[in-house]
């Protein structure tokens, strides 16, 4: 687990060399600095490296890359890893997980590569990262889990994180059950039912989540907000801004297309 001590008072840093660590502008307050963490949030981008990079250029710099997984459109673990570096290059941490079109190759591979949250927990900046990859079942040849197995990797990715940041992020290719964020155009609910379930007992701050494409848009569950970044393969992609320690701070939610 990473953890970076500077954003919780620990290393004695000056707000400037933190500042230029994260990239991001410092917003003074009344009685402290707050440093807000700029996340760039995408999913569904089906190997479409061009668009990767349009993304990459429109967004700008940025603390850390969350790939809500279809990081490929049943590619190789070869083609993951080469989109990875490629989002490398726009921030100094990428964390990812794997969508139904993917495979558990790939999320084996993202792992190695120190970017898979599936199960998995990352502290960084004051912010505990964890992930949920694949979706629960569809069609049989897709990368597949049931509401049991996602329960399970939800439960042992907030575990990771033993309690210790003060906000969450919750990255995963599937949307909550019953919300905006998983209607399809018939009106249908498509999510997570355990992933909803989770929300509602253990609510991250943010969820980053994708795979119903035309469900592209924010909604909020208790004190969760949810973001479903649209198909990146479109140009598609959100940036979220956070100050990592103040809880009541609003997060800064925008939807953008390249």
């Amino acid at each position: 687990m990473q953890r970076c001590l500077w954003a919780q008072g620990g290393c004695g840093r000056s707000c400037n060399a933190a500042a230029a660590l994260l990239a991001v502008p410092i917003h003074k307050h009344p009685d402290r600095f707050a440093l807000m963490i700029k996340l760039l949030c995408i999913t569904d981008l089906h190997g479409e490296a061009v668009q990767l990079a349009k993304i990459g250029r429109a967004a700008g710099a940025c603390h850390a890359v969350l790939f809500g997984g279809d990081i490929t459109h049943f590619g190789s673990p070869d083609e993951a890893v080469a989109l990875i570096e490629t989002a490398r290059q726009f921030a100094p941490h990428v964390w990812a997980v794997a969508g139904n079109c993917d495979s558990a190759a790939i999320d084996e591979a993202l792992s190695r590569q120190g970017a898979g949250l599936h199960g998995r927990a990352v502290e960084n900046g004051g912010l505990g990262f964890y992930g949920l990859s694949g979706a629960p079942p569809w069609q049989s040849r897709m990368y597949e889990f049931t509401e049991d197995e996602l329960s399970a990797a939800l439960d042992a990715g907030r575990a990771a994180l033993n309690g210790t940041p003060l906000r969450t992020v919750l990255l995963a290719h599937v949307p909550p059950y019953g919300c905006r964020c998983d209607r399809t155009l018939l009106l249908q609910h498509i999510g997570s039912r355990a992933l909803r379930r989770h929300i509602d007992a253990h609510p991250p701050t943010l969820v980053v989540c994708g795979h119903v494409h035309e469900a592209r848009g924010e909604d909020t569950l208790g004190p969760t907000r949810v973001v479903n970044c649209g198909p990146a393969r479109k140009g598609c992609y959100a940036v979220v801004e956070l100050d990592p320690l103040d809880l009541a701070a609003p997060l800064k939610i925008r939807l953008e297309r390249a």
